[in-house]
């Protein structure tokens, strides 16, 4: 990949800017030509500024984004880098070009990458001194401009909804419809389909060249939807969080299933039982148990299970748990202090979000499902109904999905209908294949979306989450913030 194509990026094209700074250098070249031949000091003072600063714009783009942009996530600096400087013919030069990392502490661990960088380069302009009676008659002179950027890997924490493919193992297109509103990023490598009016109140882009439009086609865009954009590459395996886990759990070569239970405050409790056999009570784990554990909840950590595993409770902290094999959500997943009928933080605003103390990411290299069991809903909600889930979730093998769906094929076959309630996410959600999480099956199985981006993730995302990488393994930046460098900057 030439770097013209490592200088685009789903926001905007910075491609398309570095062209038009380069036209802007030309322009004012040409046009101090004339005003300076006019001996025209305020004229030729204020053209030579604008070109120091267009050409510190360029040092920007073709030195420190560049740079961070053919990296993989492992190579990024964990100091400053100095870069060369450059020269654009006949308007000037750009030096003093680096890439400084940003060290935001507050509550993460100092080994914690922060993934944000800035910045910087100054632009160099001169003109000729015209000005009668100035002693430095005829001598040139110079001027500087410093610009700043600051650029921040993104991860697949980011969108609120990521997939590779929007079809089904048996090309079936699921569809957004009337009864879907999404609030954060959404982006498919593949094509989507779009029926009545969804409500997308993020930004919105595909891979594709168009979406696909289905009956009474009618969806509303927060801002515009955009097309062709690069596809976001999707990793067979968690390498990061799998080397950075403080607590790694083996299934005993598939023999045993393993629970986390989230117990708030009082920390983790981690347990097994035998795959087959009768299962143990959620909250009254006895009979079957052969593996056992208590943790203390760690700020920032990450716990992995070589196999499956379930996953349900009340968690404090900032935690990351992964798995290799399916991982089963049998009940409420839901922050401390969180809403206990739909895990709303405060008013679910950004602004509440954002005080919020507690973070969860579930990443599975399989599947992530909703076990279909009597507090989620089981049997047309016959004795418990919903599922709350505070996570970001991520799905590498596969979708994020639900257990037991009634197609004609499964054993198990439950009421018509089998409505199960809501599922109450507040997080994000990114899966290799979009899965069902409701079907049309016996008049109506599963269950209705209530789905909330948590916007925390869009600054912070959960510990060792997955980024966000394009076909090489080089690492997407998001532009936070560009401009001239001001006094006390």
């Amino acid at each position: 990949m030439n770097w013209k194509s490592k200088l685009q990026y789903d926001d905007g094209n910075i491609l398309i800017m570095s062209i038009v700074i380069t036209a802007l250098l030309f322009a004012t070249a040409f046009g101090y030509m004339k005003w300076a031949s006019d001996e025209r000091w305020d004229t030729a003072y204020e053209q030579a500024t604008v070109q120091a600063y267009f050409l510190a714009q360029t040092g920007l783009i073709e030195r420190g984004y560049l740079y961070l942009r053919t990296r993989k996530p492992s190579e990024l600096p964990t100091a400053t880098v100095y870069l060369p400087a450059g020269n654009v013919e006949d308007i000037g030069s750009h030096y003093n070009n680096k890439v400084v990392i940003v060290h935001t502490m507050g509550d993460q661990n100092v080994f914690q990458r922060t993934d944000t960088y800035d910045l910087y380069s100054t632009g160099r302009a001169q003109f000729v001194n015209h000005q009668l009676g100035n002693r430095n008659y005829g001598e040139p002179v110079r001027i500087e401009r410093t610009a700043k950027m600051r650029a921040k890997l993104r991860s697949f924490s980011n969108y609120m909804y990521l997939t590779q493919f929007e079809e089904t193992r048996f090309n079936e297109t699921i569809w957004f419809w009337g009864r879907d509103t999404l609030y954060g990023r959404t982006h498919s490598n593949d094509w989507i389909g779009i029926k009545g009016r969804p409500v997308f109140y993020g930004p919105v882009s595909t891979s594709k060249n168009d979406f696909i439009r289905g009956e009474n086609y009618n969806p509303y865009f927060e801002f515009p939807p955009k097309f062709k954009v690069p596809e976001v590459q999707f990793p067979k395996q968690a390498e990061t969080l799998r080397s950075n886990s403080t607590i790694w759990i083996d299934d005993n070569g598939g023999e045993r299933m393993t629970r986390v239970w989230l117990q708030g405050e009082r920390g983790i409790y981690i347990y097994q039982y035998i795959l087959g056999s009768i299962e143990p009570e959620l909250y009254n784990p006895v009979e079957g148990i052969i593996f056992e554990q208590h943790e203390s909840v760690q700020p920032w950590g990450a716990i992995f299970v070589d196999g499956q595993c379930e996953i349900y409770g009340d968690h404090a902290g900032r935690l990351t748990i992964g798995s290799s094999g399916d991982m089963w959500l049998v009940d409420n997943i839901r922050y401390v202090g969180a809403n206990e009928e739909n895990g709303y933080v405060g008013d679910n605003s950004p602004q509440a979000q954002l005080s919020f103390p507690h973070m969860l990411g579930l990443v599975s290299e399989s599947n992530i499902i909703i076990k279909d069991n009597f507090v989620n809903g089981r049997a047309n909600s016959v004795e418990g109904s919903d599922i709350i889930i505070n996570a970001g979730l991520v799905a590498l093998g596969e979708s994020f999905t639900f257990e037991h769906q009634n197609d004609s094929w499964e054993l198990y076959q439950g009421p018509a209908p089998d409505e199960r309630g809501d599922i109450h996410l507040i997080g994000a959600v990114t899966q290799v294949r979009r899965g069902y999480v409701h079907r049309s099956n016996h008049n109506g199985t599963g269950y209705n979306k209530d789905y909330h981006y948590d916007f925390r993730f869009d600054v912070t995302p959960p510990p060792y989450y997955l980024e966000a990488l394009d076909e090489e393994g080089h690492g997407l930046f998001d532009v936070v913030s560009w401009g001239e460098l001001g006094q006390g900057d």
